[in-house]
């Protein structure tokens, strides 16, 4: 039997309100979904939580943490509402940060696992959803945009309630039993429906739900070329492979797209190699727009991700360079300097390496 795990907020957990007349949903929106579509469900949702990882509650990374994704065939994840509504309060970059990082875990469990996302419903702390701001200066808009959009670069569904909603500003009182957040017993049900119908009809479908390699991989493909031999009508065709080169990081201005254009050269290098689809890798650039703690930990995470894809791949890409020292992928070092000076240099010579390294490995083939 399919075996789904939901991990979310107090709406996932079956909250409709704050007084005796909202009682916990019965059944609680992911139960509902197990019941309709014959599923055994683990709802792990906990009130209060969030994507991003910014107070000390059990947020999507520490509950990710907690699990193996191998012992499921389904997650799905409903988180949001808290990012925008709650002091300290989520940026944009932190919540994208949080789901790629998380997504990444989970699918490194188990590159079999069927993810899907629910957005939140609306929230009415701050107003209606036409043009409510956070106190931070976040709009719901921008939040729930977010979310969604990087759903869609991890190639996540989701489903996104302001395309049909239940819940609006004007129904609210009936809608929500706090008047602000949380659904009454009823609209939970009918939540329930509408996602169990629509994960329904995404796991029939016979559509991939991957896109294609990160790069064309033309980039790297010479012509072939035919030898006729003896004139017996055989051909014997050679592909050869052009050399890669990367990019040098020449200032902190271009740091986060140049890292991100080298990245994605190595990655579809060592799955053109091994003859691996690169679609299947869990990473996807992200641009910041300062040069601080989320960008540093972003560029750590994504080399744990290069030496990590390489090893699996490839198994050892050493490699002598023209100074005699020994280089390959998994010599690749996160920077530990503060200094972005000794930043780029250390990223420079990752990616010289890397270059030397998979060179090599393209010359013989």
């Amino acid at each position: 039997m399919t075996k789904m795990i939901v991990l979310g907020d107090s709406i996932m957990w079956g909250v409709t309100g704050f007084d005796s007349q909202h009682p916990r949903a019965n059944p609680t929106i992911p139960a509902h979904i197990g019941t309709s579509l014959g599923w055994t469900v683990d709802n792990q949702s906990i009130g209060g939580t969030r994507w991003a990882d910014v107070d000390n509650k059990d947020n999507f990374l520490e509950q990710v943490a907690k699990f193996n994704f191998a012992n499921y065939d389904v997650v799905l994840m409903g988180y949001g509402i808290n990012d925008f509504d709650d002091a300290p309060y989520s940026s944009p970059t932190q919540i994208t940060y949080a789901m790629n990082k998380g997504i990444t875990k989970i699918k490194s469990d188990n590159p079999n696992i069927h993810l899907y996302i629910e957005l939140p419903t609306p929230s009415f702390v701050y107003g209606s959803t036409d043009g409510a701001v956070n106190p931070a200066g976040y709009s719901q808009k921008q939040i729930y945009d977010t979310i969604k959009s990087e759903a869609q670069l991890l190639e996540v569904p989701a489903y996104d309630w302001r395309d049909n909603p239940l819940i609006t500003y004007d129904n609210r009182t009936q809608t929500l039993g706090d008047g602000q957040i949380h659904p009454v017993n009823a609209v939970q049900q009918t939540m329930a429906e509408r996602l169990a119908s629509w994960i329904e009809s995404l796991e029939q479908s016979t559509v991939s739900q991957t896109d294609n390699d990160l790069i064309d991989w033309s980039s790297l493909d010479q012509g072939q070329t035919t030898d006729s031999g003896s004139g017996s009508g055989s051909a014997t065709q050679t592909v050869t492979y052009t050399p890669i080169k990367v990019a040098t990081i020449n200032g902190p201005d271009s740091l986060n797209q140049t890292f991100n254009d080298n990245v994605v050269l190595i990655i579809n290098t060592i799955c053109k190699i091994a003859g691996e689809d690169a679609s299947a890798v869990s990473w996807r650039a992200q641009t910041f727009d300062k040069l601080g703690r989320n960008l540093r930990n972003y560029i750590t995470d994504t080399i744990a991700t290069i030496k990590r894809v390489s090893s699996q791949a490839l198994g050892t890409t050493d490699t002598e360079a023209s100074t005699g020292e020994m280089v390959s992928v998994e010599a690749m070092e996160a920077p530990t300097s503060l200094m972005v000076d000794d930043i780029i240099t250390t990223l420079n010579n990752d990616f010289k390496g890397a270059e030397t390294a998979l060179n090599a490995i393209l010359s013989t083939l």
